[in-house]
């Protein structure tokens, strides 16, 4: 596996993993969890949206927090943290890579902080993946439409959703973000819902669900 042990806050953290075995995944999903959660607590999450053949992997945050800070400060701002969060993604694509999963049919779900790693890596990392949701989260910076990233992510789908009361991500992050994605080729739909707060709601499980349903392997496959 790439991503070795540099120093960082979250380098040789482990991954946990559900689902398919290794040897039978067509697919794989990167769960990546909230501050203060912990992975087996948010792989509970992925019986809402199982499919056959599909690997879960969810890597771990040192401390439960993948980076200090709201998310309205720069990338920058989050280091050595938000790096050693890369790396630790990046061997998590390394292990789906040794069960036979390529990353365009990789699926990245994240909430809160994790949502927002999982949004930062995506539009770091721009090529044709799974997809990507995004859950109560949004890109760093003052204005998440207007950041640096550029690349193509090839029509890779992109969900953004958040409670318009959500005390913790502003609506026009969410708006912000998903135009970002839209400017770096992803297809994206992006909602806002009323009275949900800091929370998943079944709406947004259902988009997760199609997220996963698109990239698993049906017998017309075969």
């Amino acid at each position: 596996m790439s991503g070795g042990d540099r120093g960082g806050p979250h380098d040789g953290q482990p991954i946990e993993t559900a689902g398919a075995p290794f040897q039978v995944a067509d697919a794989a999903v990167v769960v990546l969890h909230g501050r203060g959660d912990s992975p087996k607590q948010f792989l509970r999450l992925a019986d809402e949206f199982h499919h056959r053949g599909v690997l879960y992997l969810a890597p771990e945050a040192a401390g439960r927090a993948w980076f200090p800070g709201p998310v309205d400060e720069a990338a920058t701002a989050k280091e050595p943290w938000l790096s050693s969060a890369f790396r630790l993604v990046d061997r998590t694509l390394d292990v789906a890579a040794d069960a036979g999963v390529p990353p365009e049919r990789v699926v990245f779900v994240g909430f809160s902080q994790g949502a927002s790693l999982a949004a930062e890596y995506v539009a770091s990392h721009p090529r044709r993946y799974g997809g990507l949701a995004v859950l109560a989260g949004s890109l760093f910076g003052q204005d998440a439409a207007e950041t640096d990233h550029d690349g193509s992510l090839d029509e890779t789908p992109v969900f953004l959703g958040c409670g318009a009361d959500d005390p913790h991500v502003a609506t026009e992050r969410v708006r912000g973000s998903a135009a970002t994605f839209r400017r770096l080729g992803g297809e994206v739909t992006d909602r806002v819902y009323d009275d949900l707060g800091h929370v998943i709601n079944d709406d947004e499980i259902r988009e997760v669900d199609r997220l996963v349903a698109s990239v698993t392997v049906t017998e017309d496959d075969d």
